[in-house]
């Protein structure tokens, strides 16, 4: 971590906690910190997006860490950046061994990630060791670097990934919840599009907005709950990280950290994954081909249909923009956005 971020993360930690409230967090963490527990940015930016509960959310965080940390008799060590809504730190157990320690905001999707994690036992998932739905806290094993990080080009990562999603298809459809009438994900993604649209004021043509509905409506109409599978649901090449070591289910040499763990087709967690670099779009002469390229090589390496895929990724790119926009990433959000009207043809 260099100097910047360290900064960026104390005056993120000073900003939300009075003076007084800080020296009780050194006292009540000291026996299992080195220092002031510090978070991202972009944490802060999230949290506070949600208004009295994120900012309750980080008034009580330290709280949980102190909790956490006595329960499994932890000592916590430098902050991990990189996510948005959790707290992420690098830990050592009583016995010394390394370990990564998050704790999440109160939503219900954490045990939804637990379940996931739980069922796949390391099979293109990180290892969990510990876990307190109470708190929102899971202890996992420790990872490297991430794939976005290390890989040489676009078209590694998305080998990579397809090679990992394959993995974690294998979780048992049991793992997840049964999906009510009209709330599979392409249904959700509709309302959410429909609805962000006009809360952030237009921020997109209406064109994008309508072909992004029009795909999720087809996507609805076509959902098979017998078909599906557990999906990640934000397989991106950020929440890839390398094992340290070669171990059975990370043939890959990555696995998955942070999965949604619910019921749908093959092609959605695929769309996700073509969803991914913006910025590599924008540049292109030609983002169209650029993508379907994309959409092929992982239809070709799963045996799904390219097209489903082509969709499912146009309605993850509409709707994560206007997602991350809401959230208070104004910036990234609006690469998304832009991204998908140079898709329009």
């Amino acid at each position: 971590m260099n100097t910047r971020r360290r900064t960026q993360f104390y005056s993120a930690e000073v900003s939300v906690l009075r003076h007084s409230q800080a020296r009780w967090w050194r006292r009540a963490l000291g026996l299992h910190t080195a220092a002031v527990i510090q978070f991202s940015e972009d944490m802060r930016r999230t949290a506070e997006a949600d208004g009295e509960r994120g900012r309750a959310w980080l008034a009580a965080l330290p709280g949980h860490i102190a909790t956490i940390s006595g329960a499994w008799s932890l000592t916590i060590g430098d902050v991990l950046d990189g996510g948005k809504g959790a707290y992420v730190a690098r830990v050592r157990t009583g016995d010394g061994m390394p370990a990564v320690l998050k704790i999440a905001p109160p939503v219900p999707d954490f045990a939804n990630q637990v379940r996931t994690i739980v069922a796949a036992e390391g099979h293109g998932y990180v290892r969990l060791y510990a876990y307190n739905l109470d708190h929102n806290a899971a202890l996992m094993e420790p990872l490297g670097p991430t794939l976005v990080t290390v890989s040489p080009s676009v078209e590694r990562s998305v080998d990579v990934l397809a090679s990992m999603l394959r993995e974690t298809w294998l979780v048992p459809a049991s793992a997840a919840t049964a999906v009510a009438a009209g709330n599979d994900k392409a249904s959700q993604l509709i309302r959410l599009i429909t609805n962000l649209w006009v809360e952030l004021g237009e921020p997109c043509s209406r064109r994008l907005r309508d072909l992004a509905v029009r795909y999720a409506e087809q996507r609805a109409a076509a959902f098979d709950a017998g078909t599906s599978v557990v999906c990640h649901g934000d397989p991106h090449a950020g929440n890839a990280l390398a094992v340290p070591a070669a171990r059975s289910g990370a043939e890959a040499g990555f696995v998955f950290i942070d999965p949604d763990g619910f019921l749908c087709d093959r092609e959605y967690d695929l769309g996700v994954v073509i969803r991914g670099w913006p910025e590599v779009l924008l540049a292109s002469d030609d983002p169209v081909t650029q993508l379907r390229g994309y959409a092929n090589r992982l239809a070709a390496a799963t045996g799904v249909d390219d097209q489903v895929i082509w969709e499912w990724g146009f309605v993850e790119r509409v709707s994560s923009g206007l997602f991350l926009q809401w959230k208070g990433h104004e910036g990234e959000g609006r690469t998304f956005l832009d991204s998908g009207e140079a898709l329009l043809v």
